[in-house]
């Protein structure tokens, strides 16, 4: 059963109520922000697929269930309100600067941003990249995991260490090395909208 399916049924086989009551339940606890009419219709003949999480928490309310006990045994069930990537499915998605540089997606495609988990061994480093200087503005923040990392952005050289991050335009030349003879550097890359 699809979860708009779901929908319909509690509505109409358990609760007994046509659409425009259920409408009306939810002007009434919702007031002027309920849905209208007309999104409740198409929500529940399927017409879209991407409900929002507000949209649904209003429907949970109006059936008085709970969002796990609406998408229990449905099609859908958590394919539209997140996207796990579980660690073992990661190997696909590396990406190799050199044997001492390593990152690795952990962003679903799904979003606009990408993430990797950017590995740095002891004296290793990065090549320079920029991205595209068009109309998008690119953006990258790094959050320092573990060790140091010494960034190059622009011209510019700055020491960041664990807990630390640093946020730039990845429109300019940049590359990350790790001044460290003994520890890994480890850190996430998150960079908006995503290039590769």
């Amino acid at each position: 059963m699809k979860l708009h399916e779901k929908i319909r049924y509690i509505r109409k086989n358990v609760l007994g109520l046509t659409l425009k009551e259920f409408h009306a339940k939810l002007v009434s606890i919702f007031d002027d922000d309920a849905l209208t009419y007309d999104s409740l219709m198409r929500l529940e003949k399927g017409y879209r697929e991407d409900i929002r999480l507000s949209s649904l928490d209003q429907i949970c309310t109006g059936l008085g269930v709970s969002l796990k006990e609406l998408k229990e045994g449905t099609e859908a069930e958590g394919s539209k309100l997140v996207s796990i990537i579980k660690s073992s499915d990661r190997n696909d998605n590396k990406y190799i600067y050199n044997e001492k540089a390593i990152a690795e997606i952990v962003s679903p495609g799904t979003i606009r941003f990408l993430t990797m988990e950017l590995e740095i061994l002891p004296g290793g480093k990065t090549h320079q990249e920029e991205d595209p200087a068009d109309t998008n503005r690119y953006e990258k923040l790094i959050v320092m995991l573990q060790g140091t990392l010494l960034t190059h952005v622009g011209g510019e050289s700055h020491l960041i260490k664990r807990g630390d991050s640093l946020a730039f335009a990845s429109s300019l030349p940049h590359y990350f090395e790790n001044p460290s003879e003994k520890i890994k550097a480890r850190c996430m890359v998150i960079q908006n909208p995503k290039s590769y």
